[in-house]
């Protein structure tokens, strides 16, 4: 739109001209030529850099193919840029100037090209004897009319291709830029057109602009309000229209605070300048599939999508989904931010979820929502399934086994899915209990625990299992709140909460004996045993692992057998009894690998390396270290493998230096990156090696 703004030169807004005012006067011929064309709108004053894109519309002009199309979303200030540029660069065009605004996203009809083309032409002074309303002939005329010439032809929010292609100028001297929300690749293809993509600006420069807009000077506030208003240009000018005064800068940070009122707050005295009438003509272009997919879109509760989860959502394939997202990218609804995964502005994500709610009922809302934590929820488990083959996994109803699972090459691929999918996971759980999806709300947290303890999650772990809790009462499951309770428990122990994970695992072991469900009973009794060996409770510890260990023994429990056993290592460790240690953990190995659980396999080999090297054995501790080392890194347990690292370069420290520097190197690095505590540990050993 023509309002928008942005850059750091001095320039004044523009707004976008479609007709030209001003007399025609027709008389007899005379001898003086016409007048050159300058039909540039108002240059714009408080440009707010933009050097990168006008280097590339210069390159455009000097080396390049004479088009362009500067594409970007609605407010983003592409008008302003290209009339800007335009003004700059008269010099270079001195046979004139013509300029058009296209309408395509407008509360009028989008302009016919044989409209601009009359314009033009007239401006021009060209014969349209018997050539009017013939669009062919009229572009033939325009193009005649330039060769020759050195002329700009600026054309304004076009909308499609069809829109441009009579104004293409024939001859090289002369450049069309076009401005617009879609990219209008096919002009790139068929005509070799230029794409120079706008974005919002950068923070300090939307600061500047936002202060010469409003002459309110630089504060915390001040940059508060820029982030709500996105950085686009065109909010930034209506939040400035707005802030004359430091307390209206407060309380407009209040207003747009709330999601429901942002874009009503984003008005200006000139109605169709507000983001809502200005986002609602690029809505209302839209193909009825695109439409609905940008509707469902905005129920997506985090901050980005994977083309599966979208697909999910709107009840398509993923091929589709794809087509539909890549359209909506060009159109500049969407924004691409890594590979296959989109995110919405935030201002056109409140404008998809006005449109969701007038244009889509209740029941198609909750069917979308149900359908992306389905798909959450069969990834989760496969997630789980992989990890942990032996562990109870969360029962699966039929319609669940219907949504399309992703599936996992290898532990890493599974990881690597939770890391990139875990704040929309975190959103889905919350989206879903608020929404009264309780079977969603406590089986996507239980299907997820295992990954969450192996990252060392634990705020997500604590709050993800609360929700859980809560959800399992109120869908009236007494199974699921037990293994709720469970998982809560692991979570407050994991964060030194002794006293609240006696209390979950306690709650737990009353309701598994209630139904009746030895299993739960069984691992609820060995969970206590782990919160007593937290609490330093050793002796205690030891015999009621043993009594779970029992427990697993009779029900065959294999998993459960190999954590037991090595739990009674770990606690036989704090009783100073490496021999007996080595004995528990040399029990473990072999029945962890028979349940196939590399993570609790990793853990074992770690501590015999501990058992070994508290009996002196630094050859066989950094063995069993070499071999957790190797299956950590197969798993992608980071944590794990930094802990393994650090205690194999600790036990080759004194035989193998170089070995011991490259291990502890790579740990250091490790534990940096998860700003672990211990990193200062690895480098007081490094300083042997200086």
């Amino acid at each position: 739109m023509g309002t928008e703004n942005d850059f750091s030169g001095e320039a004044q807004f523009v707004v976008q001209a479609g007709v030209i005012k001003g007399d025609i006067h027709v008389g007899p011929q005379v001898s003086a030529p016409p007048p050159v064309p300058r039909q540039l709108p108002r240059p714009a004053t408080h440009f707010t850099n933009r050097v990168a894109e006008i280097e590339r519309l210069d390159s455009v002009v000097r080396e390049g193919s004479g088009l362009a199309v500067v594409s970007g979303q609605a407010g983003v200030g592409k008008s302003a840029l290209v009339v800007w540029w335009a003004h700059q660069s008269m010099e270079s065009f001195p046979d004139g100037q013509l300029y058009v605004d296209l309408r395509g996203f407008h509360s009028r009809p989008p302009q016919r090209p044989e409209e601009a083309l009359h314009s033009f032409l007239l401006a021009l002074n060209a014969p349209m004897d018997g050539v009017q309303d013939h669009v062919d002939a009229m572009s033939a005329l325009y193009r005649s009319a330039l060769h020759g010439k050195r002329v700009l032809i600026v054309a304004d929010n076009a909308r499609n291709v069809q829109q441009l292609m009579p104004l293409l100028p024939g001859t090289p001297g002369c450049s069309l830029i076009a401005t617009s929300r879609n990219d209008l690749d096919a002009l790139q293809v068929t005509e070799g057109a230029e794409s120079v993509s706008l974005r919002p600006l950068r923070q300090r420069d939307a600061i500047v602009l936002f202060s010469r807009l409003s002459t309110q000077s630089e504060t915390q506030q001040v940059t508060e309000l820029i982030s709500q208003c996105g950085s686009l240009p065109l909010t930034l000018r209506i939040a400035a229209q707005q802030s004359r005064e430091p307390g209206d800068i407060e309380a407009l940070i209040q207003e747009l605070s709330s999601t429901t009122d942002r874009l009503s707050a984003m008005s200006s005295p000139d109605e169709e300048m507000g983001m809502r009438p200005v986002l609602s003509w690029s809505y209302d272009g839209l193909t009825p599939a695109k439409a609905r997919a940008f509707r469902l879109l905005s129920l997506h509760a985090g901050p980005d999508c994977s083309v599966d989860s979208a697909a999910a959502l709107i009840g398509t394939s993923s091929r589709e989904a794809m087509h539909l997202l890549r359209a909506l990218k060009s159109d500049n609804l969407l924004e691409e931010v890594s590979s296959r995964r989109f995110r919405f502005h935030d201002l056109v994500r409140d404008y998809a979820q006005e449109r969701v709610l007038a244009d889509e009922s209740e029941t198609e809302r909750d069917a979308a929502v149900l359908r992306e934590l389905r798909y959450y929820l069969r990834c989760c488990d496969r997630v789980d399934r992989l990890l942990a083959p032996q562990r109870r996994h969360v029962p699966l109803e039929d319609e669940d086994l219907q949504t399309p699972k992703f599936d996992f090459s290898d532990h890493a691929a599974a990881l690597a899915w939770c890391d990139a999918e875990i704040v929309n996971l975190a959103a889905g759980v919350e989206q879903a209990a608020e929404r009264g999806m309780h079977e969603m709300a406590w089986k996507i947290p239980v299907a997820l625990i295992y990954y969450l303890v192996v990252r060392h999650h634990h705020v997500y772990r604590h709050d993800l299992s609360v929700i859980a809790v809560r959800a399992a009462r109120a869908s009236g499951n007494s199974w699921a709140q037990t293994w709720a309770l469970i998982c809560l428990g692991g979570a407050a122990g994991a964060v030194g909460q002794h006293v609240e994970a006696t209390e979950h695992f306690t709650a737990a072991l009353e309701l598994s004996r209630e139904i009746g469900d030895r299993e739960w009973e069984t691992i609820a009794l060995g969970n206590l045993a782990w919160t007593l060996r937290l609490a330093g409770r050793y002796e205690e510890a030891y015999t009621q692992r043993e009594q779970a260990l029992r427990l697993q023994h009779a029900e065959g429990d294999q998993r459960g057998q190999a954590i037991s056993l090595n739990e009674l290592g770990t606690i036989s460790l704090a009783l100073d009894r490496p021999e007996q240690a080595r004995e528990h953990c040399l029990a473990a190995l072999p029945v962890a690998r028979e349940a196939g659980d590399l993570l609790i396999e990793a853990e074992i080999l770690h501590q015999l390396g501990d058992a070994s090297s508290r009996l002196r054995d630094l050859e066989a501790a950094a063995d069993w270290y070499g071999q957790a080392v190797l299956l950590r890194r197969r798993t992608d347990d980071r944590p794990g493998l930094a802990h393994s690292l650090l205690e194999l370069g600790r036990a080759r420290i004194r035989s193998h230096r170089a070995e011991a520097r490259a291990t502890l190197t790579e740990a250091l690095r490790l534990l940096e990156l998860l700003e672990d505590p211990l990193a200062s540990e690895v480098r007081e050993l490094l300083r042997h090696f200086e």
